[in-house]
């Protein structure tokens, strides 16, 4: 009988999922136009769009409008890194359109202090003779080669902006858009890719490195939508080992710290990347208790090997997203100290490792229902407290109200594969 039972139940999901794709396929959808949506034959401005009031965390307390009510004056379209760093600083409402492909600060060599060499570095810290931490005048030498760098990477955004890609091929490479000590951001419809560190630094047991896709740092109220991030053309796993470790070059892909708060993230690609969505930065952090709430709905994660999210502290809310799972991958949730990690109907793809899917950072409990690996219902949790030591409990202290609808998790990775990510805004 309990054979018949979970048979019936995952045709009745599979049934489910086909009606929602239906109902998908049948609402009207919006196609991109440059800066602008088209649906019913009503043109709307991305750029004046705000997040809907039930979207996430993101639309708590007031919501999200990022520089909706922007004066024409502050409606601007920028085609270089240099205008697009001068247009959205300040806290003053203003809309950013990004048209083309924006080049950041990749060029290594003249970057690099005149002091520093890779091979003196290689030498000098190898732990055939150095323990710990690099330290020391090489050392010294690295940090000012990635604050040469770091001028010409991050992009730093004021409050009350939204950032918005002009038409289907709008790019940044090399760039780090950072929200720091800001409110109400929204960045949508961009392709960001490869924030590449030229130079990484030894911690004694692996490569750091310093640029983010997208940071979010101090900051509330973030909204972000409809973007691709990824290593671009210079993926880590192509770098060489030393020490034993992956030359790693590119940091996070949407790291969200320093007490952040009411964030969403959604319909939006991640791709074949190490350490992924980090949220919340450390153990010690404690400041961050009550902070750290982030909604991530309708992604698509491909070849991600870990932190897809891992979290501490935050009251997260993890529904209707796609993982791809590949041989390097490690686990998709983290579940870190005091996190609440509440995930419902998340798919992911055939051959997955149930046991796999979360990982023990320190926390206690995680609530997961509704996930799918392939086309059959699995039960993450009693998956990984069967194979793991201590249990996590199921039961987070919380239940989401904030979200819109939640489809059922077979119809997950076709609706994300059809409308996620840069130039599928909708």
């Amino acid at each position: 009988m309990k054979l018949t039972a979970t048979v019936v139940t995952s045709a009745l999901a599979i049934s489910g999922a086909l009606a929602a794709q239906a109902a998908h396929a049948a609402a009207p959808r919006a196609a991109s136009q440059g800066a602008a949506s088209q649906s019913g034959g009503h043109r709307t401005d991305l750029g004046r769009q705000t997040l809907a009031p039930n979207d996430g965390w993101a639309a708590a307390e007031g919501g999200t409008t990022g520089g909706a009510a922007a004066a024409p004056e502050n409606v601007v379209t920028v085609r270089t890194r240099q205008e697009l760093a001068a247009a959205v600083a300040g806290d003053t409402p203003k809309i950013v359109y990004v048209r083309g492909h924006l080049k950041g600060g990749d060029d290594c060599d003249a970057y690099a202090d005149p002091e520093y060499s890779l091979d003196a570095y290689l030498e000098a810290y190898d732990p055939a003779h150095w323990s710990g931490p690099a330290s020391g005048p090489l050392e010294e030498a690295r940090k000012r080669s990635t604050a040469n760098q770091r001028k010409d990477v991050v992009v730093r955004i004021g409050s009350n902006t939204t950032i918005v890609g002009a038409g289907g091929g709008a790019r940044l490479t090399g760039i780090n858009l950072t929200v720091q000590d800001a409110e109400n951001v929204i960045i949508r419809n961009l392709d960001v890719q490869d924030a590449y560190d030229c130079f990484p630094g030894w911690s004694g047991e692996d490569w750091k490195t310093e640029f983010d896709n997208i940071t979010v740092s101090g900051s509330r109220h973030v909204w972000v939508d409809h973007v691709t991030l990824g290593d671009g053309d210079r993926p880590d796993s192509a770098e060489p080992k030393y020490f034993g470790k992956v030359w790693l070059h590119h940091d996070g892909l949407l790291d969200v710290v320093n007490g952040s708060d009411l964030v969403t993230v959604s319909w939006s690609k991640f791709a074949d990347h190490d350490k992924s969505l980090l949220w919340g930065n450390s153990d010690s952090a404690t400041g961050d208790r009550g902070k750290l709430r982030v909604t991530l709905h309708h992604n698509e994660f491909r070849g991600l090997i870990q932190r897809v999210p891992r979290v501490r502290y935050g009251r997260v809310h993890v529904y209707n997203n796609s993982y791809v799972w590949s041989p390097q991958s490690l686990y998709a949730w983290g579940a870190g100290k005091e996190s609440a990690i509440y995930a419902q109907n998340n798919h992911f793809s055939a051959g997955t490792p149930a046991e796999k899917i979360i990982y023990n950072w320190g926390g206690t409990a995680i609530h997961a229902e509704g996930t799918y690996v392939g086309n059959r219902p699995v039960d993450a949790l009693a998956a990984f407290n069967a194979a793991n030591d201590p249990d996590l409990s199921g039961d987070v202290g919380w239940t989401p109200t904030l979200h819109g609808r939640i489809d059922p998790a077979p119809a997950v990775p076709g609706l994300v594969r059809a409308r996620a990510g840069a130039g599928r805004v909708s």
